[in-house]
This record gives structure tokens, C-alpha cells and sequence, in this order.
């Protein structure tokens, strides 16, 4: 697992040339350009109350519980020589796709909205919107403190 220095998150990520133009490779680097947190911290956060809350809170429709964490973590975890783009049940190159439409459209959201008033716990720490980023491995906080 690598460790790396947390970045600043961007409001833009992006699509230019198209993910799916990419190769694996070239997909892999995106990915872990955008992304700001590391799969330990990740991992931190499936384990905490704030997941929990915001498991119990969302609706299981879109993806099942942890799905997305699991999936990123998973991503972060594999090597850039082992992404294919072939359906063995962990499509890398459909998951980073994927992670990376979400983000767009959330990052967006947060650019033009902000983090949103919908907290998950009464200290007010953390947004349902913050939570569902952080779940796909970009932490609009860049200053947070995971471990």
C-alpha cells in the first residue's frame, strides 16, 4: 500500500482526452491524481462512526453499504500493471470510470453549493455530501486528520 502527502481537492477533474480514450495505465494515473486520500485512511474511514451514520441514512438503491469504499480501496491497492478492461468480476478500468463520473459530478456540486447543511452528527463535522466524496476517495477537507 502506498503512503502519500495529502493534496488539495479539485472542483475540476479532468476529461480531457475522455476516460474511456485512456488506457489502463493512463486511467490509473487519473485516478490517483484526483484522489487525496490513501487506502489506510480510506480504510479508517469504513471503520468509524461517520461511515455508519451515513450507511444507515442512505438509501441502499444506488450501491450496497460500502460498496464505493470497498471499490476504491480496491483500486488504490492494485498495481497500474495489473488495471485491465476485462469483466472477471473487478472491471478496474469500469470502477475507476465510474469513481471518477461520480467525483466530477460531486465536486461540482460542492463547487457551486458547498458542503450542504444535511449533518451527520450533532457536532456538525461532517456533511452527508462530505461523506458520500470521502466514500469515493476524495476528501473535500484536505486538512483532516484520518490516523
Amino acid at each position: 500500500m502506498r503512503m502519500r502527502a495529502r493534496k488539495a481537492t479539485m472542483a475540476m477533474i479532468p476529461n480531457m482526452p475522455p476516460d474511456d480514450d485512456l488506457t489502463p495505465a493512463e486511467l490509473y494515473d487519473r485516478v490517483e491524481d484526483i484522489t487525496n486520500l490513501t487506502v489506510e485512511e480510506l480504510q479508517a474511514f469504513k471503520g468509524s462512526e461517520y461511515n455508519e451514520i451515513y450507511n444507515a441514512r442512505k438509501s441502499d438503491a444506488a450501491q450496497r453499504k460500502d460498496e464505493p469504499l470497498d471499490d476504491v480501496i480496491r483500486l488504490l491497492s492494485t498495481e497500474p500493471a495489473e488495471w485491465q478492461d476485462v469483466d472477471d468480476g473487478f472491471n478496474e478500468v469500469d470502477e475507476a470510470e465510474e469513481l471518477l463520473n461520480f467525483q466530477r459530478r460531486t465536486q461540482a456540486q460542492i463547487a457551486s453549493q458547498g458542503l450542504g447543511k444535511n449533518y451527520l452528527t450533532e457536532e456538525q463535522d461532517m456533511t452527508m455530501r462530505e461523506a458520500a466524496s470521502i466514500r469515493w476517495g476524495i476528501d473535500p477537507d484536505a486538512q483532516r486528520e484520518w490516523l
